[in-house]
């Protein structure tokens, strides 16, 4: 199953902050982080190669995990000058520095700008939880049939019954065992 590509905006106090990752775009007091959702997303960005990390970090991306109750697929509104921002700096790291080469682990650029187009503002949604989206269940591995305790002494009462209309059979014929 791929990776789930969802951020969240956040406000990041000044002082969580490192010297080197501080954008100078931003006002300065409050500043904001695009922080993935799913903590194999942002495992696989800390997987990628250094300078594929340095792209998104630059831009604007944390390598952190917080999820602020936004429904998959949506971004809240109020943020939305924020997210094109951001996209807008890595979008221009990456067609400066370019991807060709680098490695990128599982983090898949190509599920990442396919959810990028298809990711709406929550509208109307009134949701403070995610929605738990059903995944499917495997299927269960095949187990071969037990059988339980009262049809195994079934099985003997039928097989000892059986056996002793047998011997009558037998001894009523003349053979003896």
């Amino acid at each position: 199953m791929g990776l789930e590509y969802d951020f969240d905006i956040v406000t990041i106090a000044p002082d969580e902050l490192e010297s080197e990752t501080v954008n100078s775009e931003q006002p300065e007091g409050a500043r904001v982080r695009a922080l993935f959702r799913d903590v194999k997303t942002a495992d696989a960005l800390r997987g990628a190669s250094p300078k594929i990390r340095n792209m998104f970090e630059d831009a604007g991306f944390g390598l952190e995990t917080r999820n602020c109750g936004v429904p998959m697929g949506y971004y809240s509104p109020q943020h939305a000058a924020d997210r094109d921002r951001i996209l807008r700096n890595l979008f221009a790291n990456i067609k400066s520095q370019g991807l060709k080469g680098e490695y990128s682990g599982e983090f898949d650029f190509s599920d990442f700008l396919r959810h990028i187009r298809t990711a709406q503002p929550e509208i109307g949604i009134v949701r403070k939880e995610p929605i738990q989206q059903s995944k499917p269940q495997p299927a269960a591995p095949v187990k071969p049939d037990r059988r339980t305790v009262p049809g195994r002494i079934g099985f003997a009462l039928g097989l000892a019954v059986i056996l002793f209309v047998l011997l009558k059979y037998l001894a009523a014929a003349g053979a003896a065992p």
